[in-house]
């Protein structure tokens, strides 16, 4: 009976910790959010709203790379007045910090899969350019008969170092995500 009584006190810790953890992330969710997207000539454009907070400002210059997935899927009405997915695409953005050279980058992927790289010497250009990106889109995407568009960023906290995936589980500073953003395709756009 004792190890029951031990498993309900840690189970109740850890839905504490996961609760007061999703309610931080929803108070913090402000500070990384779209504030606009739009498909024109080929490409997506997206602009953030990006305030990072301390303990990922002090991860990045301390050589954690931050691993971003940017889903955008086309959706169109589907059985029952549900929307279904007809096309989707994904792109990945790492920053990094490197010490020795004192650069900062921007690169698409991340380092298992190397991609254009864009390089900076101060940090908040490098979190500018995050915040304003120009994205190719596959013709299959352009070509699907969307209805709307639903874009996603999240920071893919698997990819930090194995040391710190566990705290990021639990710490909200590490859970960054804008959440769903919607918005009406226009005709001719998509």
């Amino acid at each position: 009976m004792h190890n029951w009584k031990k498993s309900i006190s840690v189970f109740c810790c850890i839905a504490s910790a996961l609760a007061s953890s999703a309610c931080a992330w929803r108070a913090g969710d402000a500070h990384f959010a779209v504030r606009d997207a739009a498909i024109a000539d080929g490409a997506l454009s997206v602009r953030l709203d990006w305030q990072p907070n301390e303990a990922l400002l002090d991860g990045l210059d301390h050589g954690i790379p931050l691993v971003f997935d940017i889903d955008l899927s086309a959706q169109a009405p589907g059985l029952l007045g549900r929307e279904r997915t007809v096309a989707a695409q994904r792109w990945r953005r790492e920053l990094r910090y490197f010490p020795l050279t004192r650069q900062y980058q921007l690169r698409e992927g991340n380092s298992a899969r190397r991609g254009p790289v864009r390089s900076y010497s101060v940090r908040a250009l490098v979190i500018a350019a995050l915040a304003d990106l120009r994205l190719p889109l596959d013709p299959a995407l352009l070509a699907a008969p969307a209805q709307r568009y639903v874009l996603r960023i999240d920071l893919d906290r698997d990819a930090l170092p194995g040391a710190l995936r566990l705290p990021a589980l639990f710490d909200a500073n590490w859970h960054l995500s804008t959440g769903n953003h919607t918005w009406q395709a226009r005709s001719g756009a998509g």
